[in-house]
């Protein structure tokens, strides 16, 4: 049952959910370093030449774009509204792009598990990405300024085509 559970696995899964904590909640207390020393925890390790994916680079440029273009775009529409806001209160924080940062970096490690289920990546963003949300809406670190349901469904939708193009991209190699 725990025969894949290499240690690169653990570390990964486990530092991922340290920074989802640390940017999270250090959010909710106006903090951004937190967020900051978190990803660069999971990077220093992740991005080892020996533990390393081929792909990994190619989904932190994704990832960045991705979140800074969905998460902008909640804000600019008015949906959501970020507790710390820094750099600036038009677009995605950078708490926020380092999660989206150190969530590129599960794809091909301690989410790796995913590639083989072509239907999962979706369900997992349609169902994961407004929990996870809605958890950062319980620790202060965001507020919504839509209907829950509204959000929830948009999140969802968000969540589930950033995740199978994270997927698909970690299935390509060669740029």
């Amino acid at each position: 049952m725990f025969k894949h559970l290499t240690t690169n696995f653990v570390v990964n899964a486990v530092v991922f959910q340290i920074c989802w904590l640390a940017c999270v909640v250090g959010s909710a207390y106006g903090l951004t370093w937190p967020s900051l020393i978190s990803f660069v925890t999971l990077a220093v390790w992740q991005l080892h030449p020996s533990r390393r994916a081929p792909t990994d680079f190619k989904l932190l440029f994704a990832a960045l774009i991705l979140g800074l273009l969905v998460d902008s775009l909640w804000v600019q529409i008015g949906f959501l509204e970020f507790t710390t806001q820094w750099p600036s209160r038009s677009v995605a924080p950078a708490w926020i792009l380092m999660l989206w940062l150190g969530f590129a970096l599960t794809v091909n490690h301690s989410l790796a598990w995913l590639k083989a289920h072509p239907l999962l990546p979706a369900l997992m963003g349609l169902i994961g990405g407004p929990l996870a949300y809605f958890a950062g809406l319980k620790f202060g670190a965001v507020t919504f300024a839509v209907d829950p349901l509204l959000m929830a469904a948009s999140l969802g939708i968000a969540w589930a085509l950033s995740m199978v193009i994270l997927v698909r991209l970690s299935h390509y190699e060669h740029s």
